[in-house]
């Protein structure tokens, strides 16, 4: 079981490289269809949004033509090292700045 702290739990990743590669979709597009601004979507890609609403993974989902468990991994507590999730993050950061 899951103690009471956050950290403890693990978190979620928003990753939705591999299905965007598949559909053929970029950031631009993704907004564009999926009715969100870049900066919101930079901001999942950065880990700086820490709650998802239903709507918001629904549109993602439509976009995608995906199931949420395709664009969200779960990192268990310990597991991946900062650094690692990090230079993730920045490389990301960079793939969705290009495309704007």
């Amino acid at each position: 079981m899951c103690a009471h702290k956050r950290a403890d739990c693990g978190h979620i990743i928003f990753d939705p490289d591999e299905v965007m590669r598949r559909q053929g979709t970029n950031d631009a597009e993704l907004c564009e269809y999926a009715r969100i601004r870049p900066e919101q979507l930079r901001h999942y890609r950065q880990d700086k949004i820490k709650k998802l609403s239903h709507d918001f993974v629904a549109r993602l989902c439509y976009v995608l033509e995906c199931q949420p468990g395709e664009i969200f991994r779960y990192i268990p507590a310990g597991e991946g090292s900062a650094a690692g999730e990090d230079s993730a993050a920045e490389e990301d950061s960079a793939a969705g700045e290009q495309a704007f």
